[in-house]
């Protein structure tokens, strides 16, 4: 399942009182829906695991680093991704920065955040926080939504230089978005693609659930990394499929090989994505 399910048959709302923000629980699963998009989820009984697929796809930013240092995920969310990443990798450092801060709070009160030295929680905005560091990383990930759309200002070809900036050598940048690798919605995800190729040499994409079936033009999650590391497709599907030497324990990341898009990207026809011009 993928964060656009229908929410109607959930019950049982845990934090009622903030109209935006809801943390519903129905049988084993916990969500976090902000607005009309669930964006987390967990099993109570198993917190570092989702009933979501795409947080898997994220982890194949180890296969492209194999002993990363330092991370940072901007977008918290109910912290799925942050957990798994810190579970995993014991010598991690971990920075995530999230906008709201009533979002890093029930992460923590409601979504089994770890308090814990090396996952550090920033409230404020992902772009800012780049331009005020120092700190250089083997992973950023860029997993924030407005509605169902990653923000202009994380997109846009000088965010991904200032992102770059901030990349060890061989390091990668990851997106999860919502959209078409084909079709007349397409050109959102064809955009990020050609942005993304004017700084990096690699681009890889994963369609959430291709390889299940439907149509490939289908609306769903996107996966994309960027890295100029010297690492060719094939070695990084065998790392895929074997969990990184079992490094990895995500539920389902073995498999996620499966749904690399390997067709050309036509970019021609979408424009390289920018930040408006200053009035």
């Amino acid at each position: 399942m993928t964060a656009h399910r229908d929410a109607t048959s959930y019950t049982r709302p845990i934090m009622a009182e903030v109209p935006d923000i809801r943390v519903i629980e129905k049988g084993a699963i916990r969500t976090l829906r902000i607005g009309r998009i669930e964006q987390s989820s967990m099993y109570v009984d198993a917190p570092f695991e989702t009933d979501f697929d795409y947080p898997a796809y994220l982890h194949v930013t180890v296969a492209v680093v194999p002993e990363p240092r330092r991370a940072l995920v901007i977008g918290l969310g109910g912290g799925t991704v942050v957990k798994q990443l810190w579970r995993d990798h014991a010598e991690l450092m971990i920075d995530t920065v999230e906008l709201d801060p009533r979002v890093a709070e029930i992460a923590r009160t409601h979504f089994a955040l770890p308090d814990d030295e090396r996952l550090a929680v920033h409230v404020g905005d992902g772009r800012a926080f780049l331009q005020s560091t120092t700190d250089a990383y083997d992973i950023i990930i860029v997993d924030a939504f407005d509605d169902d759309v990653v923000p202009l200002p994380l997109r846009t070809e000088q965010f991904i230089r200032l992102a770059f900036g901030h990349l060890m050598e061989g390091g990668v940048l990851a997106y999860n978005m919502h959209g078409s690798v084909v079709g007349d919605r397409s050109k959102p995800f064809r955009s990020l693609h050609r942005t993304l190729a004017t700084t990096f040499r690699t681009v890889w994409t994963f369609p959430v659930g291709l390889s299940a079936g439907g149509a490939v033009g289908a609306h769903r999650e996107i996966v994309l990394l960027a890295t100029n590391a010297p690492l060719d497709t094939e070695e990084l599907l065998s790392r895929i499929a074997s969990r990184m030497d079992e490094r990895v324990s995500v539920m389902g990341f073995d498999r996620v090989g499966a749904d690399l898009y390997r067709d050309p990207v036509r970019t021609g026809d979408v424009a390289v994505l920018s930040d408006p011009p200053r009035r």
